[in-house]
């Protein structure tokens, strides 16, 4: 039997957790706390008639269906899917067409820990992975360059483990705007730096706290791991999914789950360094710990965008990486609304059965902000 995340947060279990947990969460911004519960309660109710639904109707015989209306939640494996695949189509869409790289930026893992409670943190540290990398280019005489930069808190166990994966052009635009290719990063110049600049990061979140200051002192022996070979962006979708799929949805896929009987969860994965299947069985508070341990604080952009790929680059730069975007023969789409429901529920057209016409939206019902309903 399939077991889905939603059968394991109930609404008692949820309860539970924060009962259990409180002198964990304490920890944690109160915004903060409260929005990984309207996330939870979000992902439970998605889909369900009985809390929200939109209702079509026939004009001529008055006829009713009803259709569904999602969370939106990214702590929703179906929603989190959708949102997850747009992200991967429209960075494709965006991306020059020149070469890139997927490279990773990583830490000792006992100092993941630091970033539990600050989550600006990571956001502080992908600003220090653009400031590299800009540093790198202008060595090189190149003023823009293209750095798309993803904050991943998960690990293969679903444990809290902050990372994160950069998607870099291997090369970008002279001061003339003509393009230099530069496709080596020197680890003589990455490595320190990205180690000096976690370190000083954790300091400056936690000035005072001794603990802090000895896992720093501890740190400085350690290495600090940047995969700068990395593997190539190609030119299909399958890299960049990849890393947006650990984006936007819980940190386990449902179908990993093999057992819950209330009490306990066992779930597997596959160890990154022995590439065999690990086998592991928690409470069932543990379980929802480690998951909930990855709903970042509401607004956190755990996508950053930097050199031409920036939101807000002008518009002479604009111009010039337009004539750079990939020729796509074949235009990706994604499901339509009507495709995702005809997969799910095996309905897709709202047709009136008696009169073969097409139904109208008619009224929108929520539990929470009533009725409304539409001319």
């Amino acid at each position: 039997m399939d077991i889905k995340i939603n059968d394991i947060f109930t609404k008692s279990n949820t309860e539970k957790l924060f009962k259990e947990k409180h002198d964990f969460f304490k920890h944690f911004h109160k915004d903060h706390i409260e929005f990984i519960k309207k996330s939870i309660d979000n992902a439970r109710l998605c889909c369900d008639l009985s809390y929200a639904k939109a209702t079509f109707k026939c004009p001529l015989c008055g006829e009713l269906d009803y259709r569904p209306v999602s969370c939106k939640s990214k702590f929703c494996s179906s929603c989190g899917k959708l949102y997850a695949e747009k992200w991967a189509l429209k960075l494709s869409q965006d991306m020059i067409d020149k070469k890139h790289r997927h490279i990773l930026f990583t830490f000792p893992d006992f100092l993941w820990k630091y970033f539990l409670s600050k989550r600006y943190g990571p956001t502080l540290l992908s600003n220090h992975i653009n400031q590299l990398f800009k540093e790198w280019f202008k060595k090189h005489k190149i003023k823009y360059y293209g750095l798309v930069i993803t904050i991943h808190s998960f690990g293969r166990d679903s444990s809290f483990h902050t990372h994160f994966h950069v998607i870099i052009s291997l090369g970008g635009f002279k001061e003339d705007l003509t393009w230099k290719k530069l496709e080596y990063f020197e680890p003589k110049f990455f490595n320190p730096s990205w180690k000096f600049l976690v370190l000083q990061t954790i300091k400056s979140l936690y000035p005072n706290s001794k603990k802090a200051m000895k896992a720093i002192s501890n740190a400085y022996s350690k290495e600090f791991y940047v995969a700068l070979k990395g593997q190539p962006i190609k030119k299909d979708l399958k890299s960049i999914e990849y890393i947006g799929r650990y984006l936007m949805r819980t940190a386990i896929a449902e179908y990993r789950i093999t057992y819950y009987d209330g009490k306990n969860v066992t779930f597997w994965y596959t160890d990154t360094e022995t590439q065999k299947k690990v086998t592991l069985t928690l409470s069932t508070i543990e379980f929802m710990t480690r998951l909930v341990l990855h709903i970042h604080p509401k607004n956190f952009k755990a996508i950053r965008r930097f050199g031409f790929y920036a939101r807000n680059i002008n518009s002479f730069l604009k111009d010039t990486i337009s004539l750079f975007k990939r020729k796509f023969l074949f235009k990706r789409k994604l499901p339509t609304w009507a495709e995702r429901l005809f997969a799910q529920y095996g309905k897709v057209k709202l047709i009136c059965p008696n009169y073969n016409i097409r139904m109208e939206l008619f009224e929108f019902s929520h539990k929470k902000y009533g009725v409304y309903s539409y001319k």
